[in-house]
C-alpha cells in the first residue's frame, strides 16, 4: 500500500509539473498569436519571431499534453474487441498494450535522445537565431515524461488488480 501511494504521489507530482507548463506554453502562445494579429493588422512591419514562438510552444505543448492524457488514461481507444474479453483476459491485453506502447515510446525517446542533439545543435530558428535544439528536445522530453507515466500506469494497474483480487 506504501509503494502504491508513493507512486501515486510521484505521477500526480509529475502531471501537476507537466501541467503547469502546459498552461504556461498555452498562454505565450496566445500572447505571441495576439501580438502576431496585432503586428500584422496594425503595425506598418509585422513582427517575425511571433510566429515561431507560438509554433516552438503548440509543439511543446503537445508533446507534453500527452503525457497528461497517459497519466489519467484518457487517450484515444478503440475497445469495442476489448470489451468482448472476460475480465481476467481484458486486463491481460490491456497491460500487453501499454507494455507495447511503452516500448514504442522508449524506442522513440532513444531514438530522438541520441539523434536529435547531433542533428540539430547547429541549426538556427530562421527569425528568432536560436539552437532548433531547444524546440526539438520537446521530443526527447516529451517522450521522457510519456514513458514515466506509462510505467506508472503499468505498475498502478497491476497494484489495482491485486487489491480487488484481494479484496
Amino acid at each position: 500500500m506504501k509503494w502504491r501511494q508513493s507512486l501515486e504521489d510521484i505521477g500526480e507530482m509529475l502531471n501537476t509539473l507537466v501541467k503547469a507548463a502546459c498552461i504556461l506554453l498555452l498562454t505565450v502562445m496566445v500572447v505571441a498569436v495576439t501580438l502576431q494579429i496585432f503586428s500584422r493588422y496594425i503595425l506598418p512591419k509585422p513582427l517575425p519571431w511571433t510566429e515561431e514562438v507560438a509554433r516552438f510552444c503548440m509543439v511543446w505543448l503537445c508533446f507534453l499534453g500527452s503525457s497528461c492524457l497517459i497519466r489519467t488514461w484518457e487517450n484515444t481507444g478503440v475497445t469495442f474487441f476489448l470489451d468482448m474479453f472476460p475480465p481476467r483476459i481484458k486486463f491481460g491485453v490491456d497491460i500487453a498494450i501499454k507494455i507495447t506502447m511503452l516500448l514504442f515510446v522508449a524506442g522513440l525517446f532513444w531514438l530522438a535522445a541520441t539523434q536529435l542533439p547531433r542533428i540539430s545543435l547547429n541549426e538556427k530558428s530562421p527569425a528568432l537565431m536560436m539552437s532548433m535544439l531547444i524546440p526539438k528536445s520537446s521530443i526527447i522530453f516529451g517522450f521522457l515524461v510519456i514513458a514515466v507515466q506509462l510505467l506508472l500506469v503499468i505498475v498502478e494497474a497491476f497494484f489495482t488488480r491485486e487489491e480487488q483480487n484481494n479484496g
